[in-house]
């Protein structure tokens, strides 16, 4: 205990020369030495890496660190995804067994994902017969379809024309999760389509595309991005718990990954120990 207060007297001692750049006192990469590094070095004994804030996006706003024992906390909320969207945890272990290995970013540490993304609105336009008419319509769906979104999410549209017999492809792509657009001989002839909504029962009746789209985004969340992100290291894990949704939510993951960084807590020791404190 005495070591950890001495600790927190040489780093409190520097502060006044250290001011951080981004304001308040967040834990800056590369920056000077703040209480919100100090706590979380304290409240984790024994931790190599302290989690830290290289940048803040446009619309985000930095919480303050809260430290227990054991666990050092501090959020990060945005305007458009989240209030908060992204929760940062430093604690002495993780369980990842739920999670997969992906590749680190934070050399030397270890990095496990375990995130859910949901992004895109899914269609299949499925083309009675097909017939020379209705393979035509589903193409020009595809086409007009380009670059369109719902809610903020991009528009995935797929035209299944295999041989297999109509009822069974519009089966299949609704077992499948997506939206289903149905055209038959007739629609090719006057322009409308009809549409099976994900998870819905029964066909809705026939309208235009605009219309059919018009359904969809009224049956579509926002994009989202959730679940948790777990840094492993020696004598510690941080973990980055997203709950995102809405624009923005499909970046979030580089996002975070450029404004968020670590900084080793042993330079940190080591200033108090440069100052003839006794730090282990």
């Amino acid at each position: 205990m005495r070591s950890r207060i001495l600790l927190a007297l040489a780093l409190l001692l520097v502060l006044s020369s250290c001011s951080s750049q981004l304001g308040r006192d967040i834990p800056e990469c590369g920056g000077g030495v703040t209480n919100s590094v100090v706590m979380q070095i304290q409240s984790v004994p024994g931790i190599f890496y302290v989690p830290c804030v290289s940048a803040l996006q446009a619309g985000w706003d930095f919480n303050h660190v809260e430290p227990r024992s054991g666990l050092a906390t501090f959020t990060i909320d945005s305007d458009r995804i989240g209030e908060p969207f992204v929760t940062i945890r430093t604690t002495a272990t993780c369980d990842v067994s739920g999670a997969e290995p992906a590749t680190s970013d934070e050399r030397p540490m270890e990095l496990y994902k375990d995130v859910v993304l949901d992004f895109q609105v899914r269609i299949v336009v499925v083309p009675e017969g097909p017939t020379e008419a209705t393979l035509a319509a589903a193409r020009s769906i595809v086409v007009d379809s380009f670059g369109v979104r719902l809610r903020d999410r991009s528009v995935n549209v797929g035209v299944d024309a295999t041989e297999s017999p109509t009822r069974d492809r519009i089966r299949a792509a609704h077992a499948d999760g997506a939206h289903v657009i149905i055209i038959s001989i007739r629609d090719a002839e006057e322009g409308t389509v009809a549409l099976l909504l994900a998870g819905d029962s029964e066909e809705r009746e026939d309208g235009t595309i605009r219309q059919a789209l018009d359904e969809i985004e009224e049956h579509v969340d926002k994009p989202s991005y959730r679940g948790s992100w777990f840094y492993v290291f020696e004598g510690g894990c941080t973990e980055y718990r997203f709950d995102a949704a809405g624009a923005g939510a499909e970046t979030v993951a580089a996002d975070v990954q450029r404004s968020l960084g670590f900084i080793d807590a042993e330079a940190i020791k080591q200033t108090a120990r440069d100052a003839g404190y006794d730090i282990p």
